[in-house]
């Protein structure tokens, strides 16, 4: 925890905020006696993921078959018709 003085927050102000955004607890003096704490803010909650469940419903997906027909039998039923 650091200590700085009322006159060095008005004076060096951005050197102080380089010691909070460091992760540092300033506390703020006048007259010698403590009159504010500077402290970082709280480390954010992590977020959750927007699909926790993407997997299982990838392998949903990707269990059934995409057409009911192969891909070959169709190429070959387009050339017939031609």
């Amino acid at each position: 925890m650091k200590t700085a003085t009322v006159r060095q927050i008005r004076n060096q102000f951005p050197s102080v905020l380089g010691w909070v955004k460091n992760g540092e607890t300033v506390v703020i003096t006048s007259r010698r006696k403590i009159v504010a704490t500077l402290t970082p803010p709280p480390a954010p909650a992590p977020r959750k993921r927007a699909w926790s469940d993407l997997d299982v419903r990838m392998e949903r997906l990707l269990a059934r078959p995409l057409l009911p027909v192969s891909g070959a039998q169709l190429l070959a039923g387009d050339r017939d018709r031609f």
